[in-house]
């Protein structure tokens, strides 16, 4: 299949990419930032994703469209909402409209679990408006679509703002252990490996036109987690939630219900939480 994958140089989209060519799909990816990929037969084109024509030239032939584009970090989009309604709506509003043009088989999108929680702020707000949008485009343009609601996904290439590493360079490089949220929250985390499986795996008959919601399968408290990753690191440092203005989603899950026309795809984990956080740790030494 030939595979156009919008964002294809962020953390989910080059794990994408690499999956998707081992499989012999021809791939193509389309972002503002160039990176290494290490097989040359993948095609890049540099663009952006609210230039239409730019849009609409690479989708053209496709049979498969990922849209992993957008300001994907919580606290950006509350500062910035207007730069996040233009790229994260505007610009998958961009994507819908060259996929109805070019008649792709399938348009998939990469949402999140926020889109269920009462916290999130425009990246939320954002999520939902274009989960909408795409919701129309079927009913008026019959497009077919799968909504990818992703959980709290980790690995080594994650932003350092990620949970995860954010946590694990706290307590590899200050004198104390400072998580900006409470110690109550709970995550169901996910490696990438697994999560880019499942972004695979959906393009099933059975997961047209619907959402899905990509998880882990075990939930964890955060203060579990820091010892966790206290033990494996061998240290024992004092541990300090520190709640921030505008930073709620660390309080809580981030899911308050599961909407009956749901899919909850639970992944059972090929990468154990404890050796993801391994393999990060080494990641972060090099």
């Amino acid at each position: 299949m030939k595979v156009l994958i919008y964002g294809g140089s962020g953390f989910l989209g080059r794990n994408l990419v690499n999956y998707l060519n081992k499989k012999k799909h021809k791939v193509t990816v389309f972002d503002k930032k160039k990176i290494h990929f290490d097989k040359k037969n993948i095609k890049f084109i540099k663009g952006k994703i609210l230039n239409l024509k730019q849009v609409k030239k690479a989708t053209k032939g496709q049979d498969i469209v990922y849209n992993l584009a957008g300001i994907s970090d919580i606290g950006d989009s509350i500062k910035n909402p207007i730069l996040t309604t233009r790229i994260n709506i505007l610009g998958s509003v961009f994507t819908l409209e060259a996929a109805v043009k070019y008649t792709v088989k399938r348009y998939i999108f990469a949402s999140s679990i926020y889109v269920l929680s009462k916290q999130g702020g425009f990246y939320k707000t954002s999520k939902k408006s274009v989960e909408s949008f795409i919701e129309e485009y079927n009913k008026n343009n019959k497009l077919k679509y799968t909504i990818l609601r992703f959980g709290s996904v980790y690995g080594n290439e994650s932003d350092p703002r990620n949970g995860i590493k954010k946590i694990l360079k706290s307590a590899l490089n200050n004198k104390n252990i400072i998580y900006g949220g409470t110690s109550r929250a709970e995550r169901r985390f996910l490696h990438v490996n697994d999560a880019i499986k499942a972004s695979i795996a959906i393009l099933k008959k059975k997961y047209v036109n619907k959402s899905v919601l990509i998880t882990g399968n075990k939930k964890i408290k955060i203060k579990n987690l820091i010892k966790t990753i206290q033990q494996i690191l061998k240290i024992k440092k004092k541990v300090f939630f520190k709640r921030k203005p505008m930073m709620g989603h660390y309080d809580t899950n981030p899911f308050n219900d599961k909407p009956k026309k749901q899919i909850t795809y639970m992944v059972k984990p090929t990468i154990s939480l404890s050796q993801g956080i391994i393999n990060i740790i080494s990641s972060l030494k090099k």
